[in-house]
């Protein structure tokens, strides 16, 4: 028997049997930041995508607002007197164009067209249909072309007096 005193042969016992698992923690370090780094990756792109979205549809919403505007009087469908507001597509197109080009949204969003949805279908709504591209950080070189959204907005003509 060895003559090791109580606490001596207690160390020994452990060393020894402990031989298999040095380094298994640097191992779960490395795995948590590996999941950190990945989560923290998709909530950056789903951010970047909702920031752009965000924008997008504000400038929806101005442009549509500019081109409820462009209403021109015309004679109230139905009724026998007064004047009712008249939206032509041709006018809603035009002023959508004048209205980004004024804002420089171009530069802001990347990839921004005008939709042929854009018009009105019923001559007193405005509908402003944007698309753009969104482009997610550090993930970009997965999605070398962006993701595309859109973004449609609504305004209707009215008078009152």
């Amino acid at each position: 028997m060895s003559r090791l005193p109580g606490a001596a042969r207690f160390r020994a016992c452990l060393r020894s049997r402990s031989g298999g698992e040095d380094g298994q923690v640097t191992i779960l370090i490395i795995g948590y930041l590996l999941v950190s780094l990945l989560v923290v990756t998709v909530v950056m792109g789903a951010s970047a995508l909702y920031l752009g979205h965000k924008k997008l549809l504000s400038t929806a919403d101005g442009a549509a607002l500019a081109a409820a505007d462009t209403f021109s009087l015309g004679p109230a469908a139905g009724s026998a007197g007064g004047p009712a507001v008249v939206l032509a597509p041709a006018a809603v197109q035009a002023e959508v164009n004048r209205y980004l080009a004024a804002t420089n949204a171009g530069d802001r969003l990347p990839g921004l067209t005008v939709a042929g949805e854009t018009g009105t279908a019923d001559g007193r709504t405005a509908r402003v249909v944007l698309t753009g591209v969104v482009h997610p950080p550090l993930v970009n070189f997965l999605v070398p072309d962006g993701i595309p959204i859109t973004a449609v907005a609504e305004a209707r003509a009215r008078l009152s007096q």
